[in-house]
């Protein structure tokens, strides 16, 4: 099976950098230096502890049908990175404990797969074969927030 992965969009990774502000919230976007690996919501790579500028802000998944998402803290690289948007899964998610939230119609949550043994790989497949999920939330197993959205490839 075919999937995309994408990460926040490039031009509110830009905007947040350039104006230091929460899109659509208004509060401002903290800068620190890198106590945790991450990941970086943009590059979806992790960050180098003690070295890398990050900022914290919050997002909202957008919603493509309409529904509420609900919002929650994420991390940007404080300097440009390039949006990740592709086939495949990103190897620098690979490392981190990761929940796979099947999502259905008006956004419901349809199961929660979390560990295991299965690769990211095959926990992504079995959620859109035998899940018949509409797309997939990537989020940090541990913290619970937004990484990315896995869509099936058109």
């Amino acid at each position: 099976m075919s999937y995309v992965v994408h990460s926040i969009p490039q031009e509110l990774a830009d905007e947040v950098r350039r104006t230091r502000v929460s899109p659509g919230y208004g509060h401002a976007a903290q800068l620190e230096i890198a106590r945790g690996t991450g990941p970086c919501r943009c590059c979806l790579q992790p960050f180098v502890v003690g070295r890398d500028s990050r900022l914290l802000f919050t997002y909202r998944p957008a919603a493509r049908d309409g529904t509420l998402m609900a919002p929650g803290p994420v991390f940007i690289h404080a300097e440009y990175c390039r949006a990740f948007s592709g086939p495949g899964f990103p190897d620098g998610l690979r490392a981190l404990p990761l929940a796979f939230e099947a999502r259905a119609a008006g956004s419901r949550v349809i199961e929660l797969a979390a560990g295991g043994d299965l690769s990211p790989e095959a926990q992504i497949e079995r959620l859109f074969s035998s899940a018949n999920a509409g797309w997939i939330h990537l989020r940090h197993a541990e913290a619970g927030c937004f990484i990315a959205r896995v869509e099936r490839a058109a």
